[in-house]
Order: structure tokens, then C-alpha cells, then sequence
């Protein structure tokens, strides 16, 4: 990530916590109690997790546990079959078992269709945030990457720039048999999946005649009120907005009880749906007292804070792996301490403005390698923190 991509990313970032400044809604820290608590109940929680399988089957949902990636893969490759093109939505988990390259490898197209993550894709980059993984790149740079691609002029307004990405996505939605989406939670009480989403492309995913879900065994929920708690929490840390645009809540495939109230399935897309449950070593994690982790809702409140993030950008980070509790997530998950760890300056800013307090500094010196020396860290600190402030004073 070069200067100017770090001056986007926190104009970007600005532009949210301005918004945060104006929308906070007077009970948040109510919304923020319950979501604790709820967390607190249902990560790790074996038995609310078999309950809700329980139930998602019942409603006619074919799940699958998938133990890591190989096995998660596995599964998707099965249900997509013949078929040589696959349109999907943003997941952050998709990109945990790097879906998109595995597919390819196969011979599969997969095409993204939330605008961000398309430009990245087409543009090649990495993601800088996880609900906005575009906010590094300014609209001049897009105009200009997807210029050069398509060999036609695409201006720099940024509505003009969503307009064209949009009309190249929908050219592969109607060809597409087979969708694939994230899941925000899954609930044990009604078996519902839930999910969100503010460009509408979801209703086009979903609507394929195989709807394939690939979520992860911490996003489990007692209900659906619970999981709309939740939304509204990482609607207002990720965009400074009170509530998503929309909100699917799945509870099977399409289905009426119009004659004599008997139901028939498969009246509309999609005809068969399939969840994925991904644990990927996050039962070992609990295992190994970083269970807090796992409470993380992924609104990446904490990006906006980290003052090395907002100084480096990118750099901190691997892959979807962004900041502190991203690189501590994917050293544990891959049993390898990531050396970009150093770089934390463990001041707690992140634990501060998450909404749930998980203390990623304290897991960061758990798991940090030792093999830095102390002034070298101390070096790196100071002239970090005169870089922050140094940016800082530059965008005023």
C-alpha cells in the first residue's frame, strides 16, 4: 500500500466516525450489553450449535461441517457440479478457505458481485477493511485501473464508476446457476440463517437455483432477535448507518401452502440450499483460552482506530488478515507466529472502540515472537507514532 492509499484509507475512515459522531442511537450501550452477553453464551457453545443444525435441517437446509478448508471445498466443489460459473457475494470466510482461487483452478468463473470486492478482483488488489474492502483506493485510481482494463474512458465520479461495475456484474448474474454467500449468523431457535447487506446483490445470489451458504461455527445465535442486535452493531461501527438496507432471514427454500394449505417446495429460486459450517481450528482456539476472539462480529471498528493501521495501512496485515486481531487470528489458526505481529504498538486503542472489548493487545503479547529485541521494538514505536501524527496533521 503506497502513501496515497494510506491518505484514502483514513479519508475514508474519517468519513464513517464523522457519522458515527452524529448517528449514535441513545440505547447503543443497551445493544452493546446484550450483544455481550449473547456472545458470551453462544461461542463455543456445543449444544446451542446443535440445536440450531437441528432445526436448519429440519427446515429442509442441507448442512455440512466442514473441519478445515480441504473439507469445505470439498463439499462446494460437490454441490457446484457441472456447472462452469459461480456469481458470489462478499464473505470473509469464502476468503479464509481462498475460495475464489480454488474454483478458478478447477476451471470455475467466480464472479463477485458486491462492487467493491469486484473492483478489487478485476483490479487485482487486497481488501483494507472488511465491510468496505475498497476504501483505500480513491475513485481516480478505479477510473483509471478500470480504464486501462476495459479499454473504454470510465470517469471519476464515483456514481458513474458503481453504474459500470454494476452493468458488467449483472451480464454474469443472469447466466449464473449457482450462488454463494456469506452468512452474518445462523440461529438456533427459529434455524434461520441471516445476512446483510446494502447493495441488493444478495437478492440476485440467493436467487440462483443452488444457493450455497459458507459461514463459520462462532457465527451461531440463540434467535433472530438476537442476530438483529447484532446487525445493528456492525451497521453503525462499519458504515455510521443505524441499520442495513436489507436483511434476508432464511429459514428454507421457497415453499407455499396456498392449495388446501398443504405445502409444496421449490415454488420460486432457489431450490436447494446448502450451509457450510467452517470450524478451521477455531475449536482449538478455544481450547487454547482465546475463545474472545471469536466474539468478533467483523465490523472493523478497530481499523479505524489502530494507529498502525492508519500509518501502514495494508502492510499490517495478510490477506483478508487485517490488523492486530486479524494477524493474531491467522497465526493461531495456522499454528505460525506472523512477524508482522511486531509491528502492534499494544496501545489498546482497538480494544477500546470495539464493540464488544475483546483485548487484542493481550493476546498479541501471548503470542508474540520474542525473537525482536526490546529496543528495536521501542525504535519502531516511537517512529511509528511521529509517522501517525505526522499524517495526522497533514489531513488536518
Amino acid at each position: 500500500m503506497n502513501f496515497d492509499e494510506i491518505i484514502a484509507l483514513r479519508k475514508a475512515f474519517a468519513s464513517v466516525k464523522d457519522r458515527q459522531k452524529k448517528n449514535i442511537p441513545p440505547d447503543f450501550d443497551e445493544k452493546i450489553k446484550r450483544l455481550k452477553a449473547v456472545r458470551e453464551l453462544s461461542v463455543g457453545n456445543d449444544d446451542l450449535l446443535k440445536q440450531a443444525i437441528k432445526k436448519i435441517e429440519k427446515n429442509n437446509i442441507e448442512v455440512f461441517t466442514a473441519k478445515d478448508k480441504d473439507e469445505a471445498l470439498k463439499v462446494i466443489l460437490q454441490k457446484i457440479g457441472s456447472e462452469k460459473l459461480v456469481i458470489k457475494s462478499k464473505s470473509n470466510v469464502t476468503k479464509e478457505i481462498e475460495l475464489t482461487p480454488a474454483l478458478q483452478s478447477h476451471g470455475i468463473q467466480v464472479i463477485e458481485t458486491d462492487i467493491g470486492d469486484r473492483i478489487l478482483q478485476v483490479l487485482q488488489g487486497k481488501p483494507s477493511h472488511p465491510t468496505g474492502p475498497v476504501a483505500h483506493f480513491s475513485a481516480k485510481k478505479i477510473s483509471k485501473g478500470l480504464s486501462q482494463l476495459y479499454g473504454k474512458e470510465i470517469g471519476e465520479d464515483p456514481e458513474e464508476i458503481v453504474r459500470f461495475v454494476r452493468d458488467e456484474i449483472k451480464g454474469y448474474i443472469e447466466k449464473a446457476w449457482v450462488g454463494i454467500t456469506g452468512a452474518n449468523a445462523i440461529t438456533a431457535e427459529e434455524g434461520s440463517i441471516v445476512i446483510a447487506h446494502n447493495e441488493g446483490n444478495i437478492f440476485e445470489v440467493m436467487r440462483r437455483k443452488k444457493h450455497i451458504v459458507v459461514t463459520a461455527i462462532d457465527k451461531v445465535y440463540p434467535t433472530v432477535e438476537d442476530a438483529l442486535n447484532m446487525l445493528k452493531i456492525i451497521c453503525f461501527n462499519a458504515t455510521g448507518s443505524l441499520i442495513p438496507s436489507f436483511v434476508e432471514i432464511i429459514s428454507g427454500v421457497s415453499k407455499t401452502a396456498d392449495v388446501e394449505k398443504k405445502f409444496f417446495r421449490g415454488v420460486h429460486s432457489p431450490e436447494e440450499i446448502t450451509l457450510i459450517l467452517l470450524d478451521n481450528k477455531r475449536t482449538e482456539m478455544i481450547g487454547k483460552g482465546f475463545r474472545e476472539l471469536l466474539y468478533c462480529i467483523d465490523c472493523g471498528n478497530c481499523l479505524l482506530h489502530c494507529p498502525m493501521y492508519n500509518t501502514i495501512g495494508t502492510h499490517f496485515a495478510e490477506d483478508k488478515y487485517l490488523g492486530g486481531k486479524g494477524l493474531v487470528y491467522k497465526s493461531l489458526s495456522e499454528d505460525e507466529v506472523n512477524k508482522k505481529l511486531e509491528f502492534c504498538l499494544t496501545c489498546g486503542k482497538c480494544r477500546k472502540n470495539c464493540p464488544l472489548s475483546i483485548d487484542v493487545p493481550a493476546a498479541i503479547r501471548n503470542i508474540r515472537s520474542d525473537s525482536i529485541p526490546q529496543e528495536v521494538y521501542y525504535f519502531l514505536k516511537s517512529h511509528i507514532l511521529w509517522l501517525y501524527y505526522n499524517i495526522r496533521l497533514r489531513l488536518g
